[in-house]
């Protein structure tokens, strides 16, 4: 079962009356945007987190943010790259898109 935009208080009330256990929790997720008390959450449980936004969202996108360029120039990677490694790293999947098939496999280097 998966669940979108849950934060641990209604993880909590699934816990209740739900007969399956939650595999996976989307919600926005990147540098500007991120909750550590719903990873650890999450964690404990055994819930996937997955960002449906790790590179931009209601905060604007993160891909020109001046620490992140930064970060991204000393790895010689693009400022996609940069984010989208500093999620998985954080084990949170990521959820991408694009039309253009160059991008798509700079995004899984």
């Amino acid at each position: 079962v998966g669940v979108s935009d849950y934060q641990v208080q209604h993880l909590k009330e699934l816990e209740g009356f739900a007969t399956l256990p939650i595999a996976v929790n989307q919600v926005e997720w990147h540098p500007y945007k991120h909750d550590d008390d719903l990873q650890a959450y999450c964690r404990k449980h055994g819930i996937a987190l997955q960002a449906w936004s790790p590179l931009s969202g209601q905060h604007g996108s993160v891909l020109k943010d001046a620490a992140i360029e930064k970060v991204a120039e000393a790895h010689n990677v693009s400022t996609a790259q940069a984010v989208l490694r500093w999620a998985l790293q954080r084990d949170v999947s990521v959820v991408v898109g694009t039309a253009d098939v160059a991008h798509m496999k700079s995004d899984l280097d």
